[in-house]
């Protein structure tokens, strides 16, 4: 359709969010089924979600079935970005995943994303004293557009159990509100 102004796209609930094409083009909005090189099921439990670069998460409509595309009188107006203290309310946002249990003096690894929206993610901290210390990592070669999926080892050299907590932090030098956190227990190593 030569004139095409709108997309709508349909989840598999049924649900409906239509945006102008030419925001879509203009932000670089793409339909993801993985990330990372991962099935986006395996991470987000999802089939496929709608991912608009600097646009609030709360948008992004996922499991989609149908992408029509048309040419309206008006092109739909987009959502309200007043910060209504909901869209960004932890905003550097990062995640934490490793194992539950680990052993003195072998390497555990602890990984997760990392994205502030509009601003480039600078650093990742790292934290086992409830937050009154922080080792930072930084996260060269990032960009606005992109998750940082971030990687950081550890080698526990005592038994016990731990809390990690994790914050990124922007090019602001802004840092999580409030950080991620991992409960795990270290053992014994194995002989």
């Amino acid at each position: 359709m030569a004139n095409c102004n709108t997309v709508t796209f349909t989840a598999s609930d049924g649900m409906k969010v239509a945006f102008p094409l030419d925001f879509l083009i203009e932000r670089g909005a793409i339909v993801a089924d993985k990330i990372n090189s991962e099935n986006i099921m395996d991470v987000m439990g999802c089939s496929n979600q709608l991912w608009i670069p600097g646009f609030p998460a709360k948008y992004f409509i996922r499991d989609i079935v149908a992408i029509d595309f048309t040419e309206e009188d008006e092109p739909p107006a987009l959502p309200d970005f007043v910060d209504d203290g909901h869209d960004f309310t932890n905003r550097p946002n990062v995640s934490c995943k490793a194992e539950y249990v680990g052993y003195v003096g072998q390497t555990m690894r602890f990984e997760g994303w990392a994205d502030d929206y509009d601003k480039r993610i600078i650093a990742v901290e790292f934290s086992l004293d409830g937050g009154e210390h922080w080792t930072r990592q930084s996260t060269e070669g990032t960009d606005a557009v992109r998750w940082v999926w971030w990687t950081f080892d550890w080698i526990p050299e005592e038994e016990g159990d731990y809390r990690m907590l994790v914050r990124s932090v922007n090019e602001d030098d802004k840092s999580s509100p409030t950080p991620a956190a991992h409960a795990f227990q270290v053992l014994a190593a194995i002989e």
